[in-house]
């Protein structure tokens, strides 16, 4: 009988559940439930009608899409990304906008469904202020090497004068004596 390891055994059984889940098609592969809140219907946000908005709350609106995180892409902005997400989170913050949300009640609304991971500036409370701090104090210490190395330098002085040379040996003086007879 031979015995498999139980890791193995997981990988197919993980690799076979994928398998399913991309034949099943639509329906079992991750179909959002219209039912959940902030949810589109079946339609994806570029297939339905712009969000009317003034030149005040577009700017207001790019801002945002701006400050935000795509869930998907993890380093760019929902305005930048071009995912499915990211145009559900834009029309989201659009009709928010249009409806006279504030810039606040906006991103709050996003942090209590993603997290504070959704912004790509962190917060400047707790320990997300080591992130704006750390950088200040490299400089700091980086300053204050510069400084200290170069007083260590000017204290030293200029270079001490070479050794004085050594005796000469022997071997020299007949050197010196062969050179001048093969002349």
């Amino acid at each position: 009988m031979i015995r498999e390891h139980p890791s193995t055994t997981r990988a197919v059984l993980g690799a076979a559940g994928i398998a399913a889940l991309l034949l099943a098609g639509p329906e079992l592969a991750g179909a959002q439930d219209p039912a959940r809140e902030g949810s589109l219907d079946a339609a994806s946000a570029s297939d339905l009608p712009p969000i009317p908005l003034t030149e005040a709350q577009e700017a207001r609106a790019r801002d945002l899409e701006g400050r935000l995180k795509c869930p998907v892409c993890r380093s760019q902005s929902i305005r930048s990304s071009r995912s499915f997400m990211a145009e559900d989170m834009q029309r989201k913050v659009r009709e928010m906008v249009a409806q006279g949300s504030s810039d606040e009640e906006i991103v709050e609304y996003f942090v209590d469904r993603f997290g504070p991971y959704i912004l790509l500036t962190p917060p400047r409370r707790g320990f997300n202020l080591t992130a704006y701090l750390i950088p200040f104090l490299a400089v700091v210490a980086g300053g204050v090497g510069v400084l200290w190395a170069a007083h260590r330098w000017r204290r030293t002085g200029p270079p001490s004068p070479p050794p004085p040379p050594s005796p000469e040996s022997p071997y020299h003086a007949r050197l010196e004596r062969e050179l001048e007879e093969s002349r």
